[in-house]
C-alpha cells in the first residue's frame, strides 16, 4: 500500500505543491440559495467553469459529523439534502483570484475575502457538471495512515497521537521520516502540591469509531477515556481529527465543572514529538520568543518560559518542516508556568534525538467551557509558507454572492 500511495501522491501532484492550501468552509448559513438542494448535485467551479475538488460535509443538530465510514457510522443520520449547518469545504487557492473576470455573471457566483485577499468560486446544483478528478488526500484505516503531498502519517490503534510521522523533501519527492511517536504528559498535582498524579499518551485510550474520507479532508471522530488505572473509572470526550492536504487541525472542547484550585494547585500537559536521527540539521525554533535552537546541539534541555497560546513553534530545515499552532480561550493570566521546551526523550526505550514541544500549565481556572485548538501545518516547499499559512489558519472568510 505504502509504494503504491507515494507514487500516485508524488507523480499527481507535483505541481501541487506550492499551494497555500487554506481551507475554505462554507455553511448553509453562508449559502442560503443552496439550503434544500440534494448534496449529489452540489458543485464548486472556477471561474471559468471548471470543476474544483471539494466535498460537502454534513452536520447533525447535535454538532456531529455524519461518517459514512467506519465501524459505527452514523451515514443514517444524514438527510442527503444540504442544510443549515452543513459544510462545503475546498481550499483557498483553488479558487479565482476575483479580478480574473470570466465568467462573473454566471448564477450562484459566490466572492470570499479573507484579510486583504480576495477569490472567487461558483457553486451550483447541476449534476450534469463532472466532478474534480483531483484528491489531496489519502487514508488507509487498517493501515492508520494518512498521506497528502506534503506530510504521512501512522497512527497508534486504539490511540489518536502518530507513532511516526514524516514531511516531504522537495528536492528528491520522497518524504523524510522525521519524528517517532507524539510524546504527551498530563501531571496533576492534588492541593498543596503533596500528591502528583501523572499520565502519559499510554493512559490515553480513543477509539476511532468513524471516518470520513474526501478529496479534501479527511474527518476521524476519536471516542477518548482517560485510563486512570487501578479500577478507577477515566474520563471520557469525543474529539474530531480533520487532516487537510497541509494542515492538520484537532479542536478539544473542555468543561471544567468546578473552580481548579478546588481540586488541584497546578497542572500542566506537554505535547513533544519525538525527533528521529534524521531531524539532525533541523531548527526548534519560536520566532515570536527569538528562540531557535539545533536539534542534537548544545541547547538541550531547554524550557523557555512563555505563554505558547498563540506562538507558533517551528521544525525546520530550509523549505522542509512543520508548525505547531495552539490556541485556547484560557485567560493567559491563569496560564503562567508555561513555556517551550527541548530536551532528550527522557523515558527508556524512546527512540530518537530530542524532544520539542510545549508545556501549558494550569493553575487557577475558573468553571466553564473552554476551547482548545492545536493546528500544525506543513511547509509546501517554499521558504516561509509554515509562517504564512500559520497566520491564515483560523482568520476568518467573509463570503458574497452573485
Amino acid at each position: 500500500m505504502r509504494k503504491s500511495v507515494y507514487t500516485i501522491i508524488i507523480t499527481l501532484m507535483t505541481a501541487l505543491a506550492a499551494y497555500a492550501a487554506a481551507p475554505v468552509i462554507l455553511t448553509g448559513e453562508d449559502l442560503p440559495h443552496l439550503v434544500g438542494k440534494p448534496i449529489a448535485a452540489l458543485r464548486v467551479l472556477d471561474m471559468a467553469g471548471r470543476a474544483i475538488p471539494f466535498q460537502v460535509d454534513e452536520v447533525t443538530e447535535s454538532g456531529e459529523y455524519v461518517l459514512d465510514s467506519g465501524e459505527i457510522p452514523n451515514a443514517n443520520e444524514g438527510t442527503g439534502v444540504f442544510g443549515e449547518k452543513d459544510e462545503i469545504v475546498f481550499l483557498w487557492d483553488d479558487a479565482d483570484s476575483h479580478q480574473r473576470g470570466g465568467n462573473s455573471g454566471a448564477g450562484g457566483l459566490v466572492t470570499l475575502t479573507r484579510g486583504s485577499s480576495t477569490r472567487a468560486v461558483i457553486i451550483r446544483a447541476d449534476p450534469s457538471i463532472p466532478l474534480s478528478p483531483k484528491r489531496y488526500i489519502e487514508y488507509d484505516h487498517t493501515a492508520h495512515r494518512v498521506v497528502t503531498p506534503y506530510y504521512y502519517a501512522d497512527f497508534a490503534p486504539n490511540r489518536f497521537h502518530f507513532l511516526r510521522a514524516g514531511v516531504r523533501n522537495f528536492d528528491t519527492g520522497r518524504y523524510i521520516d522525521l519524528t517517532n511517536e507524539l510524546r504527551v504528559e498530563i501531571l496533576l498535582r492534588t492541593l498543596f502540591g503533596l500528591i502528583p498524579v501523572r499520565y502519559t499518551e499510554d493512559n490515553i485510550v480513543c477509539f476511532v469509531r468513524r471516518y470520513k474520507v474526501g478529496p479534501v479532508r479527511l474527518i476521524r471522530r476519536g471516542d477518548f477515556h482517560l485510563n486512570l488505572g487501578l479500577g478507577v473509572r477515566g474520563s471520557r470526550a469525543a474529539v474530531n481529527q480533520i487532516c487537510y492536504s497541509q494542515i492538520v487541525q484537532v479542536p478539544v472542547y473542555i468543561s471544567i465543572p468546578v473552580r481548579f484550585r478546588t481540586l488541584f494547585s497546578q497542572a500542566h500537559i506537554e505535547m513533544t514529538p519525538i525527533i528521529r536521527e534524521t531531524g539532525r540539521g533541523f531548527y526548534f525554533s519560536v520566532p515570536s520568543e527569538n528562540i531557535r535552537y539545533s536539534i542534537g546541539g548544545d541547547r538541550i534541555d531547554t524550557l523557555h518560559s512563555a505563554n505558547p497560546a498563540g506562538k507558533m513553534f517551528t521544525l525546520q530545515n530550509g523549505n522542509m518542516g512543520y508548525g505547531w499552532l495552539l490556541r485556547t480561550t484560557m485567560n493567559p493570566a491563569h496560564l503562567s508556568g508555561s513555556g517551550f521546551l527541548m530536551r532528550r526523550p527522557p523515558t527508556a526505550g524512546r527512540a530518537g534525538t530530542a524532544e520539542c514541544g510545549f508545556r501549558l500549565a494550569v493553575r487557577d481556572v475558573p468553571k466553564g467551557n473552554y476551547h482548545i485548538t492545536n493546528w500544525v501545518v506543513f511547509s509546501g516547499g517554499h521558504a516561509g509558507d509554515v509562517g504564512r499559512l500559520g497566520r491564515v489558519i483560523d482568520l476568518p472568510v467573509r463570503v458574497g454572492g452573485g
